[in-house]
């Protein structure tokens, strides 16, 4: 019988995740939580899922979503349900779709450091950013960043989403009118892309970000600097806690060859 896979490791432990904010389903948290580890390889086929009891008590969410969660997990043919002794919801064979994310492994396995340095710099810049641009914006600008955030809300993909996620954050740089900070942000996401693409694709992951930029804009439109750098070092800080326990997990499941 395969054992359950090791939830600090997976990824799954409330250490390793935030608990889903109360204006989201959390059958739908729960869903994309396992199809993130899934699509990663973090829980390879054959995995032994934690059972829903299990599940629920990590999260802190009752065992009526973690069943709708396993239920369309089972519908889209990720995980299998076993009856009897040894039985529960194990991983189904990875697809095509899931391996064509090793190559974005070892990248960003490879670039680790330098990764976790650029998420360093958004985290002390971008507030900073984010203040210049309330202060400064046009009615101009501010229209600019607003079709930005109309096309995150309208992405039908995540690569859509992840361009439009990026041209609303260059957009406010640009707005500072000033080079450097523009190329910083430029170069600094560039270095992330790796990770950021690893990160949960659509569903409860995607509201977040859109809900943090809604935030982001209402402080720019009213030209509230305080309130703009506050809302974008909450964003950009969960971003980097995000990247940083994608890496470590990464690390730990992908280890680099030995020299």
């Amino acid at each position: 019988m395969p054992e359950p896979v090791g939830l600090s490791v997976s990824g799954l432990s409330p250490r390793a995740v935030a608990l889903p904010p109360p204006e989201v389903d959390a059958n739908r948290y729960v869903a994309d939580l396992v199809r993130r580890e899934i699509r990663l390889g973090l829980l390879p086929p054959g995995s032994a899922l934690p059972s829903e009891r299990e599940f629920a008590e990590m999260l802190g969410v009752g065992r009526t979503p973690v069943q709708l969660a396993f239920r369309q997990l089972r519908s889209e043919g990720l995980i299998e349900q076993r009856r009897g002794r040894g039985g529960g919801a194990f991983v189904r064979g990875a697809s095509e779709d899931e391996s064509r994310f090793h190559g974005v492994i070892s990248e960003a396995v490879r670039n680790r450091d330098e990764i976790r340095l650029a998420m360093e710099y958004r985290c002390l810049v971008e507030p900073a950013v984010a203040r210049l641009a309330s202060e400064r914006r046009t009615a101009a600008e501010l229209t600019a960043l607003q079709s930005a955030h109309d096309q995150l809300r309208e992405s039908p993909d995540d690569a859509s989403f992840m361009r439009s996620d990026a041209v609303f954050h260059l957009t406010l740089a640009h707005i500072t009118a000033n080079p450097f900070l523009v190329r910083g942000i430029e170069e600094s996401r560039q270095c992330c892309h790796p990770a950021l693409a690893l990160l949960p694709e659509g569903g409860t992951f995607h509201e977040a970000t859109i809900a943090e930029h809604d935030e982001i804009l209402a402080a720019v439109r009213g030209r509230e600097p305080a309130e703009a750098e506050r809302a974008m070092r909450a964003h950009v800080e969960r971003s980097m806690w995000s990247v940083q326990k994608l890496l470590a997990t990464l690390r730990e499941r992908h280890p680099e060859p030995s020299a």
